[in-house]
């Protein structure tokens, strides 16, 4: 099975560019937990999932701070 990324970004070009390409990436990441944590019943990766999720909510408003 060959992987194809489902984003196709350009090349970033500028500091900001990649700031906004980071920032979609951390929120795409966070909504992927999310995903995962409504899908699960297990605890012990509830807990996994969550400690992963709050990781990048913290990245993303690392991001946003450097944006403003």
């Amino acid at each position: 099975m060959k992987y194809e990324r489902k984003d196709k970004y350009t090349k970033p070009v500028t500091p900001a560019d990649i700031l906004e390409l980071a920032l979609k990436k951390e929120e795409s990441s966070c909504r992927f937990y999310e995903d995962m944590l409504k899908a699960t019943s297990s605890p012990i990766m509830k807990k996994l999932l969550t400690e992963l999720r709050n990781a990048e909510l913290g990245h993303i408003e690392k991001i946003k701070n450097r944006i403003k």
